[in-house]
């Protein structure tokens, strides 16, 4: 076999090839079934080659199986590898999104093997009795784990678990000379966790696949070059240009060009979306048609893709409510299970009561609804559905009572222009309507779309621009055609000299509305004003009737800060029963107390970040902010396509968790219940029990893994 060395800064160790044909090669390196960390990277590596059709790493044999296309070779093959190791040994994870396997599976991997060959060994001392020994302390030393579970219980967490009548049951097996029951018995408790950490380590690695693979090399812009290198040497700060099909391997701000962009892998928004000068680009996002130069903001692990990684991770650390209550459940059954165990002994001898305690309730538990909570938050991810409190999944869906902000939430980002209203005879709508988008026409600001949108719309073509200064936050100064041109709000005209009095009743008028006013003037004098109007969202209405019909929810609450007739307006053309119009920002978490001290479970659907008061105070809190703010969002739940389509999907998903969750304990409960009258009735032995047990175990953790189908929402039951 051929040893193949890295150049510089290599292993100690060299890889080497255990099988290779064409398509096809088999490598081995000790590292892999040493360190965790090396196996993690390699991985990695393997998954971001695109050459690389297929892989499979044993960490217990140190091998790994790759199935490629053979445009590397094995020479290519063998340095993206020992990259991967190098930056295992040197701890730096690259730029790529962390999909670390829990560090048990090796362990959990051993112990299986081990506990394996302890019940291999005692069937054969069945047959050959010379080999009792050896088999009864090879069970032994299998068992040495679960024994450790139940000494940290008792005497660390000062705790009866569920760890100690398994340790109770396997003993007495060894100690009644039934090494047989007793080895089944620890290589079943091992099956569940290899069950449980490869369910973790092939969730997180589906977790990732969402996102694509990363992005080796980008070219950078230097005075007016490109320059090809790799992504990790990026700095904030550095230019990069990307080309159609390319993905984009930062966040950024594009510097000039435009693009057509397709960022479903992150928003769920299946409609691609264009950017140009001005705008942010996000890493993971793919450009379908264009090119442009980005400036490099976020790389790395900084960048929102990773971000959202992290969150769900930390999502799959928390356990569902009925998880827990399940575990707590069968914590307290051990005491009574040990002594219906001694009055098993007493009624039907030493199988009985094996039987009895080996028929516990939580083992199925344990594991099928963690592998559950992470079928449900897959499914969210690919949906767009970024959930960063896992527990909440499972209930969200009885929720009692709704409370929608309107702005931002209700009504769409971009506003649309209600009206064009000219002050002056020698302006007409579309002359108005021109100058406006002239001055807008270099900005993305909502305002700015919505007034080139409506130029669009109208098939007004903008002027040239001869000149333009921009003043924050108040308003745009341009010259055209040698005229100075001033769009912005009434106190921007007013610092510069022009009078809007005579506008005074009109936009009272506005004010009464909810809506706002953007003003031109040219050479000095006021031209007239575009009326701005928040633009429901066109989902919302239905959305609306379905809360009340479908799920069942009667309070359905409207919250906006504007005046009573507007927000009447609103309610009524959106089908709101609930409405409360003049709410400031600090009033709204007050709103969500007094629908709680009513005793209902409430959900606020707002602004992450300027609702962060009235949603903390929730019981369930949803953020329509999108993909931009997950860091900084108090939300529990992001809807990455800044939507409120994904709602009941929502629900379904929690749904559907719940349901799993609650198979999982029916399928461990009626089983064992069985196996307890049964063996107290002299029916059921230790095998009958082992039998039983683990068999509905297996049913109630598989009934769980498959993971969850984008199926079409199914009708909830009707409520009480």
């Amino acid at each position: 076999m051929d040893d193949h060395r890295r150049r510089r800064g290599s292993p100690p160790e060299a890889w080497t090839v255990r099988s290779a044909i064409p398509g096809r090669i088999r490598l081995r390196h000790p590292l892999l079934s040493r360190s965790q960390r090396a196996a993690e990277h390699v991985e990695r590596v393997l998954f971001e080659t695109d050459e690389v059709l297929h892989a499979s790493l044993n960490p217990l044999t140190g091998s790994v199986l790759i199935r490629h296309d053979g445009r590397l070779g094995v020479d290519g093959l063998l340095e993206r590898l020992n990259d991967g190791l190098a930056a295992a040994l040197c701890g730096c994870r690259g730029s790529g999104l962390d999909r670390s396997a829990p560090r048990t599976l090796d362990r959990a991997g051993f112990q299986l093997t081990l506990s394996s060959c302890s019940v291999v060994l005692s069937v054969c001392a069945a047959t050959s009795p010379f080999l009792a020994p050896a088999s009864w302390a090879m069970a032994a030393l299998a068992a040495g784990h679960v024994f450790y579970r139940a000494f940290a219980a008792l005497f660390r967490e000062r705790k009866i678990r569920v760890d100690v009548l398994d340790a109770t049951v396997i003993g007495l097996a060894l100690g009644y000379g039934k090494t047989f029951a007793g080895a089944f018995m620890v290589w079943a408790v091992d099956v569940g966790d290899v069950l449980l950490a490869g369910s973790m380590r092939v969730s997180r690695l589906r977790l990732s696949e969402i996102f694509g693979r990363d992005v080796r090399k980008a070219r950078r812009l230097v005075d007016g070059a490109e320059i090809e290198g790799n992504v990790e040497s990026l700095q904030p700060g550095d230019r990069i240009v990307v080309r159609s099909g390319e993905q984009i391997p930062v966040d950024g701000v594009v510097l000039w060009g435009e693009a057509v962009v397709d960022q479903h892998v992150l928003t769920g928004e299946l409609v691609p979306v264009e950017r140009a000068t001005g705008e942010d680009v996000l890493a993971k996002t793919l450009l379908l048609a264009g090119k442009i130069a980005v400036e490099v903001r976020r790389t790395g692990g900084a960048t929102r893709a990773v971000q959202i990684v992290r969150i769900i991770e930390g999502a799959l650390e928390q356990k569902v409510r009925l998880q827990s209550a399940a575990e707590d459940f069968a914590d307290r059954m051990v005491l009574p299970t040990l002594g219906l165990g001694g009055l098993g002994l007493a009624l039907s001898g030493p199988g009985a009561m094996m039987a009895v305690i080996n028929a516990d309730f939580g083992t199925g538990v344990r594991i099928a609804a963690p592998a559950a909570l992470l079928a449900a938050l897959s499914r969210a991810a690919r949906s767009g559905i970024l959930v960063k409190n896992g527990s909440i999944l499972e209930s969200i869906h009885r929720v009692d009572a709704v409370i929608f902000d309107k702005t931002g939430t209700l009504t769409a980002e971009v506003p649309v222009v209600a009206a064009i209203v000219p002050c002056d005879s020698a302006f007409d709508e579309d002359r108005l309507l021109s100058y406006a988008a002239c001055a807008e026409q270099r900005f993305s600001h909502p305002i700015a779309r919505a007034i080139r949108r409506q130029a669009l719309q109208a098939g007004v073509v903008p002027p040239p621009v001869d000149d333009s200064h921009y003043r924050v936050g108040m308003g745009i100064e341009v010259a055209i055609d040698g005229e100075q041109v001033l769009v912005g709000s009434r106190r921007f005209l007013e610092r510069s000299g022009i009078a809007t009095a005579g506008m005074a009743e009109h936009l009272a008028k506005l004010d009464a509305a909810g809506n706002s006013a953007v003003f031109v003037a040219v050479a000095g004098r006021l031209a007239g004003l575009l009326e701005l109007r928040a633009s429901p969202r066109p989902e919302t209405r239905d959305l609306v009737r379905r809360l009340h019909e479908v799920h069942g929810i009667r309070d359905v609450h409207l919250l906006s800060g504007d005046q009573e007739a507007a927000t009447r307006s609103l309610a009524d053309l959106l089908g709101f029963r609930h409405y409360s119009a003049e709410v400031l920002p600090a009033e709204k978490a007050a709103w969500v107390r007094r629908l709680q001290d009513r005793g209902l479970k409430v959900a606020m659907v707002g602004d992450g970040i300027n609702d962060a008061a009235a949603l903390s105070q929730a019981d369930y809190s949803i953020s329509l902010r999108g993909a931009a703010d997950v860091a900084t969002d108090v939300a529990d739940v992001i809807f990455m396509d800044g939507g409120l389509t994904h709602l009941e999907l929502l629900f379904e998903i929690s749904r559907d968790l719940r349901r799993r969750v609650e198979r999982s304990i029916w399928l461990t409960a009626v089983p064992n219940s069985l196996c307890i009258t049964g063996a107290l009735a002299g029916v059921f032995g230790l095998g009958s029990s082992l039998v039983l047990n683990n068999v509905f175990n297996l049913l109630a953790i598989g009934s769980t893994m498959v993971p969850q189908g984008d199926t079409p929402l199914t009708p909830p039951p009707p409520p009480a």
